[in-house]
């Protein structure tokens, strides 16, 4: 950047964390942040590259992961659905403002619930992309 005398101006703090602080970094760590995201970039584009495109492949795999093994929903939402009726319960009828089993039941509960919603939401993620896949190649071209 320069100013109206065309003296060359440093990197202000502004400008260096609209950089994410990578304009004033060490070398190595702009470089390592560099390497680090363009293999991430190639991981999603390889993962992109293994989806379906054939109409009735997005078809056939979005109901593969939709009912996993001939279940009713995708993996991790029953089980979601039936741990919460147990946290609901445990939290009205425990003591969960003192330290004691039922305490313990309702986190250990609350923990799985949100294990199985993160499953459910990966399996729902993925769904997404398979159908999104064919309307992504059209744009990308």
């Amino acid at each position: 950047m320069t100013n109206i005398d065309d003296r060359i101006e440093p990197v202000t703090v502004w400008e260096n964390e609209e950089a994410k602080g990578h304009a004033l970094c060490a070398e190595y760590l702009f470089r390592e942040h560099v390497e680090h995201t363009q293999a991430m970039r190639d991981r999603h584009a390889a993962y992109l590259a293994s989806l379906p495109t054939d109409p009735q492949e997005v078809i056939r795999a979005a109901l593969k992961l939709m009912h996993p093994t001939g279940d009713d929903y995708p993996d991790g939402i029953e089980e979601a659905l039936h741990l919460s009726y147990a946290l609901e319960a445990l939290v009205k009828e425990g003591d969960l403002d003192a330290k004691g089993r039922s305490r313990d039941a309702a986190l250990y509960v609350a923990s799985q619930v949100s294990y199985a919603m993160h499953r459910a939401t990966r399996q729902l993620d993925r769904i997404s992309d398979i159908l999104g896949n064919p309307g992504r190649i059209e744009r990308d071209r």
